[in-house]
């Protein structure tokens, strides 16, 4: 398992990205990176290629799903996990991010405890 690992956050909402900030101080191996749209999501992941990406679904411009579709795309970035963070909590929308390639979707507002176990779980399966 690696020691350090980079996780790209991708979310529009200050106070969110503020939450974000708060959590990930508190897992004292992972280096955040922040984006605020999915544009620019898939600009930093092509560059940096994050361990995880923890994005948001409704987003100015692209959208959290039209991100994840370019992700997929691209040979570089497809095997890279994405979360889905969101206020859609409908059982349809649940089973469409999972059909959409999400690897988990979170619903907001989320237990903080939950959300780090999800992190966790995921960075251990990672094949590094």
């Amino acid at each position: 398992m690696k020691s350090n690992y980079d996780i790209l956050c991708v979310e529009d909402d200050g106070i969110n990205m503020s939450l974000m900030r708060h959590i990930f101080k508190k897992i004292p191996n992972a280096t955040m990176w922040e984006a605020c749209t999915g544009e620019e999501a898939v600009e930093i992941a092509t560059a940096r290629c994050p361990d995880l990406i923890i994005m948001d679904i409704q987003l100015p411009g692209m959208s959290g799903y039209d991100a994840l579709a370019c992700l997929q795309a691209n040979e570089k970035t497809r095997a890279i996990p994405v979360v889905a963070v969101s206020s859609y909590a409908m059982a349809s929308d649940i089973a469409k991010g999972r059909q959409a390639g999400f690897i988990e979707y979170i619903t907001k507002p989320f237990y903080i405890k939950h959300f780090i176990q999800v992190i966790d779980s995921i960075l251990r399966r990672r094949p590094f």
